[in-house]
């Protein structure tokens, strides 16, 4: 396995397990225990993580980023179990806007054989999608960024401007009770404000890892969403504060 494969392999671990010993990641991945060392001095000048006695944890910053070439192979099952049921909400014939997330892009198994007009800042959704003669497909253009998979900028946000949709599938870095949905990088932040003053219903994609988080910059407050779709059932805390923003919960609870 060639060092920056094992590294992307060590933050799939670390995001999913919050920690690790250098004894056990040296085991899993087969190298010694001064390669996991230097990948974790690597990944702690990335700000990724901090380096702790015999091991590391990982590091929660506002704007750390991880790509979607490493998301995408996270919590698989739980953005499946989200995606299915977003699209409950979908109607033939709606104009959805559907973001780059990996989250968001999960949706796209559920809606191929509806017609519908999708607009996206996403190259996975656009790849996904491009074979299905039966929806309306509109990319949103901008300036590529490889770490999203997508499109973002001023080019993108002006589009987006000009256009409304009927629902609007976006995902998050973090939920704060206080502060609402954050993103850790303004340019992705602009995309998804943007989208939300354009729709007529924001449709939040959240798995259980995202609560109770905060990031660098908010998006909306709670109460611009109109559903907020998660993996697990939420705490009564979670469903109150949702209820009080007069948030509709899809969250599993009824499956």
């Amino acid at each position: 396995m060639m060092t920056a494969q094992r590294r992307d392999e060590l933050k799939k671990y670390m995001l999913e397990h919050k920690s690790a010993t250098v004894l056990d990641m040296a085991e899993r991945f087969a190298v010694s225990g001064q390669t996991i060392r230097r990948d974790f001095e690597a990944m702690e000048k990335e700000g990724f993580l901090v380096r702790s006695y015999g091991g590391a944890m990982i590091k929660d910053p506002k704007t750390v980023a991880v790509s979607n070439q490493v998301k995408r192979e996270l919590l698989v099952d739980e953005k499946r179990i989200i995606a299915r049921q977003a699209v409950t909400l979908i109607h033939p014939n709606d104009c959805i806007f559907i973001d780059h997330s990996t989250t968001a892009v999960a949706l796209c198994d559920e809606i191929r054989d509806m017609h519908l007009t999708v607009v996206t800042n996403s190259h996975r959704v656009i790849s996904a999608l491009s074979g299905c003669t039966n929806i309306h497909l509109i990319c949103t253009g901008g300036t590529f960024h490889g770490g999203i998979e997508g499109f973002t900028g001023i080019e993108t946000v002006n589009y987006l401007r000009q256009h409304c949709v009927d629902k609007a599938f976006i995902s998050c870095r973090a939920i704060d009770p206080q502060r609402g949905i954050n993103d850790a990088y303004e340019t992705v932040a602009n995309v998804r404000q943007t989208v939300v003053d354009n729709s007529d219903s924001v449709i939040l994609l959240a798995d259980h890892t995202k609560f109770g988080k905060s990031g660098f910059i908010t998006i909306c407050p709670l109460d611009r969403l109109d559903y907020l779709v998660t993996d697990r059932p939420l705490d009564e805390q979670w469903r109150a504060l949702l209820t009080e923003n007069r948030v509709d919960v899809l969250d599993g609870m009824d499956e």
